[in-house]
């Protein structure tokens, strides 16, 4: 029975496509007609989740069994390190950002195309 050479991830790559892939998605919804729209929608959604993010901390101090949290977290880092899953969930991530650069990639394209329609 033959293994088939597992497909090679390497995070730092992934992460400076999607570096690349945002930037070429923000040119494009800057160029994009219906950009106004799009800013006042991402403007609200910010200040909406800044908001709720504020009230999430102020309910996190208020609560004790958060405090005991940090220490579960730190047990489950170290117990993650040990066992050798920190490669794993390295890969999972470099797998996982891929996938999203590609999603970005046709979402470029995808507007590009819209916006040589449109002119």
């Amino acid at each position: 029975m033959s293994e088939q050479p597992q497909e090679q991830f390497d995070l730092t790559q992934e992460l400076r496509q999607l570096g690349e892939q945002i930037k070429e998605a923000l040119r494009v919804a800057r160029d994009h007609p219906q950009t106004k729209e799009f800013e006042q929608q991402i403007s609200q959604a910010v200040s909406d989740l800044g908001a709720e993010i504020d009230r999430a901390m102020k309910s996190a101090r208020e609560q004790e069994h958060v405090k005991n949290l940090g220490t579960q977290v730190k047990q489950a880092v170290q117990s993650v390190e040990t066992s050798g899953a920190a490669q794993d969930i390295e890969r999972g991530l470099a797998k996982g950002v891929r996938a999203l650069n590609e999603q970005i990639r046709r979402a470029i394209e995808d507007a590009q195309k819209d916006v040589q329609r449109e002119t």
